[in-house]
């Protein structure tokens, strides 16, 4: 009976709490990011990224119209996924969460590693191994400030 006491208010702070873990592992790499790469049409991304909301929002400007895929966990940006301008492949994903990581395991406000692979111009880095993925970091200490996945 006691336990009842103890169990019963976990699962109330349970279902209120912040969803701070992916439903399965995403990784933003050389490919894309987790299932979707560059030739994926941008209509199937929510369903190649099950477990996640999709928010379909629009950039109009003079001189290109795109698509931009809000990708969010509960009501947690995760990335943005952005149309190419046909509107139906992937042109970049940008990174708005730690949760997802690099190939090395790293993400948002971890350091970037100094290392031969790995080349710098002032905040804008990139490896040599992967330069489709792109990293914004804090020079003074090399904190990761943004990834982006981008095709040029």
């Amino acid at each position: 009976m006691i336990y009842r006491f103890f169990i019963i208010p976990l699962l109330f702070i349970g279902c209120g709490s912040v969803d701070t873990h992916l439903p399965y592992p995403l990784t933003i790499s050389e490919e894309g990011l987790g299932a979707i790469h560059p030739d994926t049409p941008i209509n199937q991304v929510n369903t190649l990224l099950s477990g996640f909301e999709f928010d379909k929002l629009s950039q109009v400007s003079s001189d290109r119209n795109s698509v931009i895929l809000q990708m969010k966990r509960g009501t947690h940006p995760i990335a943005q996924i952005v149309s190419d301008e046909s509107g139906k492949k992937i042109a970049a994903i940008y990174i708005n969460s730690n949760l997802i990581k690099n190939k090395q395991g790293i993400g948002l406000g971890e350091p970037l590693p100094q290392n031969d692979q790995i080349r710098c111009d002032g905040p804008e880095c990139i490896s040599k191994n992967e330069p489709s993925v792109h990293y914004r970091i804090n020079p003074a200490n090399r904190t990761i400030l943004e990834i982006t996945f981008s095709r040029l």
